[in-house]
């Protein structure tokens, strides 16, 4: 009997993983509609059809009775949850920081003593903000000091400010959002990137320009669309940015000149906008490559181009982390590889934000967060930055 309850567990955990990984890698392929989530909700009912089914022949009929193709498909499934989900968890726990990164962080409460249900608006999903332990009405704020191999020696000390997924819509109230970007403009850049998904709700296109305007940075202030954002018009999102004096990159690249050296600031949200080109960086030379991607998936892509530091958001963290586990739906066609935080792949330095917002407000151990960076050169006796009030900022196309 205790081999058979196995089994079924087996079968169970085996395929609710492979629902979860192909829900995952489903909703990172850039297929643009609305009706993922109604296709999830379609395959998950299959998925639990199939395990009663598996059940009720577990309890009536002999494994050596069922049919080859089932027998199969149990045996994956058995294989996956014994061997896949573990090597993959296991993975998770060994993951290192890259050299010469280091954290300090500043927990924001927003709220102060009137309590969250200030900043609980009245649109759809607001009820998930009132679940106990949900900690989408905090915020994180991470002070990072990353070590960039090719960074030039004259630009150590520049700084980013990074915010990415605010999913503006009306289960917030607008009031959160104001409490956030007070957070952001006490952390004053160089450099202030916003990398999509500012959008859920068309009505929230408002908020944009009077929140982003606040933001400044000395060297230029850049922001791309996301994947929430191509589910509604795009255009008026675009307006309202650049209204706020941030420059919109889709699938597109410029030069900011700091200091004397040439940065490449490219943009995009492929797979659902246009990719960067593949000579994006050729004919104009930069010394520095910077680029935002709304997902990091194209971190391999990017990484062959050539870009030296890549920052992005689109996977939330996960925004549900089981403790030991980690997360769970994360929408990446690599799954839960690139979770959050830095990642080295080959000469590109990777940054991945949990983001802001949500379309479904819930998050559990994984709290919004706004990152500021501080970047290093290689170089052990780079030369002193100026005070970025001071430095001339110039502009052109790569």
């Amino acid at each position: 009997m205790i081999v058979w309850l196995l089994l079924c567990l087996g079968i169970a955990v085996g395929g609710i993983t492979i629902l979860v990984v192909a829900i995952n890698v489903s909703f990172g392929m850039g297929w643009k509609t609305g009706r993922m989530e109604h296709v999830a909700l379609l395959a998950g009912a299959a998925v639990g059809l199939t395990m009663l089914e598996v059940l009720r022949r577990w309890w009536l009929v002999p494994v050596v009775e069922w049919p080859w193709a089932m027998q199969a498909a149990a045996a994956a499934c058995c294989l996956v949850a014994v061997v896949g989900l573990p090597l993959a968890t296991w993975r998770r726990w060994s993951r290192t920081t890259p050299e010469g990164i280091e954290r300090a962080d500043t927990v924001l409460d927003l709220a102060g003593e009137s309590g969250p249900s200030r900043f609980i608006g009245e649109g759809h999903h607001n009820w998930l903000l009132r679940i106990p332990g949900n900690e989408s009405l905090g915020l994180v704020v991470h002070h990072w000091t990353a070590r960039v191999p090719r960074l030039p020696a004259e630009l150590d000390g520049l700084s980013i400010l990074h915010m990415t997924d605010l999913h503006f819509h009306r289960a917030y109230d607008r009031r959160y959002f104001e409490a956030v970007f007070d957070a952001a403009v006490d952390e004053p850049a160089d450099l202030v990137l916003v990398t999509g998904d500012l959008i859920d709700d068309p009505a929230c296109i408002e908020w944009i320009t009077p929140l982003f305007e606040r933001l400044q940075g000395p060297f230029g202030r850049f922001a791309i669309l996301g994947n929430h954002d191509h589910m509604h018009l795009t255009g008026p999102i675009a307006e309202a940015v650049e209204a706020a004096g941030f420059t919109v990159l889709d699938g597109t690249a410029e030069r900011v000149s700091v200091m004397g050296k040439a940065v490449a600031i490219g943009g995009t949200c492929a797979p659902w906008g246009p990719p960067i080109p593949a000579d994006a960086l050729a004919g104009s030379p930069a010394d520095f490559r910077l680029l935002m991607s709304h997902t990091p998936d194209l971190v391999y892509k990017a990484e062959k181009q050539g870009w030296d530091l890549v920052l992005s958001g689109h996977n939330h963290g996960g925004q549900v982390v089981l403790p030991g586990f980690g997360p769970v739906l994360m929408p990446s066609r690599y799954s839960r590889r690139f979770e959050q935080g830095f990642y080295g792949v080959g000469r590109s330095l990777l940054y991945v934000s949990r983001g802001i917002g949500g379309k479904h407000p819930i998050r559990i151990g994984c709290p919004p967060e706004i990152a500021h960076f501080t970047l290093k050169a290689a170089d052990p006796n780079p030369r002193p930055a100026e005070s970025s009030t001071t430095r001339p900022a110039s502009r052109s196309l790569v």
